[in-house]
């Protein structure tokens, strides 16, 4: 038994042996036409190899470089090139017959070049639709009946996919590591992607692919999760760089394309987001949930069922967008009712809206129906938007209307307590403008205007104020520099301004910047008021009038005023 199992061992070392220096004696480049043809005929594309070397230990066969061609309308650079190409073969047939089955493809560092013309056509479409004639391959050489391509492994290592859209821009992936077995092309196959992004990231894409369809790839059914950590749109080239936009995301989706259209469902965490130069990037990661599809032929797409937020304050987004420009265009529909603001307040500064220094929105509820259309790197969002019941802690409006107040004898809220407020909201590259815009502030009154900020900070706004009767009646009981002045003809017309105040309001012009906001009420405004309290304080017919009393008054007053409800900056 012994002899036996030795003797048998003897025979396979001597097999193996043979076959090995059989191996030798084999003319790898006897098989270079076959090879190409086989290639040319699975691909639809010419294949050409370098010169091709057998190795013994592997049972492989090496070529020294592979250049697949690219569609004859995209020009003649290849679509494929790689620095070498390894051949996992069967040995069997090969030594027996002479026969080559081709069980393994390993292509080392190639490069890809995927293009798309004006019409949305890509240069890959046309894989596999049909044999070409290889130039390097003769009727006396190439064989009959190339061999059906399938192949037990594909891998990649270590590669470069340059992606040109129509508008000419061009995405370069790196290190790309491709893994896929059981390739064939009349049934689905698994397979497995990784490669680093342009400006940093990753991404990670599994799945399966197949049956393919011959004459449009784009047709071909993929069902895969796609992964991809640290995606920076700037970096990208999904936004223009030096627009002061940006952001990073991490995606995790799930993509099925059947018929040509792409559909795909998952989750977007936004980190350092910032639509708007004027604003600032958001503190924390915005989660988006969404899904869309995509039609591959002609670049376009649809978000539906999507939200946008943070915690339970989510904003329902759908629409459209078209891919084929440099950047990205899109026409979205954004909406929401009784959003919760202490939730949605790390947005605004996404959207470049920026409050007053040390200040901040506390408690109510936001709604708005806004529209988004543009390049991504410059929307332009317009809309109406409300606020109720809800306070900005730490800036008092009537405070830096403080004047008012104080003749009346009111002192002024610390924080301004919003109990409405609306406006027509257009948020731009250019800046922030509202027309109108309307607030009722509890213990101060009612402001409407039109105004906006621009993309530097600085605000031009100009409102009409228009004060509480509970405020301005307080100087007719008693309290304030009015009731000091009791019924004296001064008293009377300070009383007259302050209801002037109420029923025709006062205008203010509003500077400076919006983390630090500067008002000046309009002179002309103040003159007017002074004229209307001048006239509800004239002196009974029956006593001679001093006509330099009037103006005197006049001058103290308009002085006063223009002291009181004068440029107020805030802080």
């Amino acid at each position: 038994m012994k002899r036996l199992l030795m003797g048998s061992i003897a025979v396979v070392l001597l097999l193996v042996v043979l076959a090995l220096g059989a191996l030798l004696l084999v003319d790898a480049n006897h098989f270079r036409p076959q090879i190409q043809a086989t290639l040319s005929d699975a691909t639809g594309r010419e294949v050409t190899l370098g010169e091709l070397h057998a190795s013994v230990w592997s049972g492989s066969l090496h070529a020294d470089e592979i250049r697949i061609g690219d569609d004859p309308a995209f020009g003649k650079q290849p679509f494929v090139s790689a620095q070498s190409l390894q051949l996992g073969v069967r040995l069997w047939p090969l030594l027996l017959h002479r026969q080559l089955q081709i069980t393994s493809l390993t292509l080392d560092r190639p490069s890809v070049r995927l293009l798309q013309d004006r019409a949305g056509r890509w240069n890959f479409a046309s894989l596999g639709s049909g044999t070409p004639a290889p130039a390097s391959a003769s009727a006396a050489t190439a064989p009959a009946s190339p061999l059906a391509f399938s192949v037990d492994k594909l891998r990649v290592r270590d590669g470069r996919i340059d992606v040109q859209s129509s508008a000419g821009d061009v995405r370069t992936y790196q290190n790309v590591q491709l893994s896929a077995d059981h390739v064939g092309l009349g049934a689905a196959f698994p397979f497995s992607m990784g490669a680093a992004m342009a400006g940093g990231g990753t991404l990670q894409l599994d799945g399966t692919l197949g049956p393919w369809a011959a004459g449009n790839a784009m047709l071909t059914p993929a069902d895969a999760h796609l992964v991809m950590r640290d995606l920076d749109l700037v970096g990208a080239g999904l936004m223009s760089r030096g627009d002061g936009v940006g952001g990073v995301l991490d995606i995790d989706t799930q993509i099925r394309s059947s018929a040509g259209v792409l559909q795909s469902k998952g989750r977007i965490d936004a980190r350092r987001l910032k639509l708007m130069a004027a604003g600032a990037p958001a503190p924390q990661p915005i989660r988006i949930d969404y899904q869309a599809s995509y039609r591959l032929d002609n670049g376009r797409g649809s978000i539906e069922n999507t939200s946008l937020g943070l915690g339970a304050a989510r904003l329902a987004i759908n629409g459209s967008f078209d891919n084929r420009p440099k950047v990205m265009q899109l026409d979205l529909h954004l909406s929401g009712k009784q959003l919760p603001v202490d939730e949605l307040e790390p947005l605004l500064p996404v959207f470049g809206v920026v409050l007053p220094k040390n200040s901040r929105l506390s408690g109510g509820s936001l709604g708005m129906d806004l529209r988004a259309r543009g390049p991504l790197d410059a929307l332009v969002i317009s809309g109406p938007v409300t606020l109720d019941d809800s306070r900005l802690a730490g800036f008092s409006l009537g405070s830096q209307l403080g004047g008012a107040l104080t003749l009346a004898g009111i002192k002024a809220p610390k924080d301004t307590v919003i109990r409405h407020a609306d406006a027509a909201l257009t948020i731009a590259p250019s800046g922030i403008h509202a027309d109108p815009a309307h607030a009722e502030i509890v213990d101060l009154g009612n402001l409407t205007g039109q105004g906006g900020m621009a993309a530097d900070g600085r605000l031009d706004f100009r409102m009409l104020v228009k004060l509480d009767k509970a405020v301005t009646g307080a100087g007719q009981n008693g309290q304030g520099l009015a009731g000091l002045l009791g019924q004296s003809g001064a008293g009377r017309v300070l009383g007259g301004v302050l209801g002037g105040t109420t029923e025709q309001g006062i205008g203010v012009h509003v500077t400076g910047t919006a983390s630090a906001p500067s008002f000046k009420v309009d002179p002309a405004a103040v003159t007017g008021l002074l004229k209307a309290g001048l006239a509800g304080s004239r002196e009974p017919a029956s006593k001679t009038p001093d006509t330099s009393k009037p103006s005197r008054k006049k001058d103290v007053l308009n002085s006063l005023l223009q002291d009181a409800l004068g440029s107020k900056s805030g802080h």
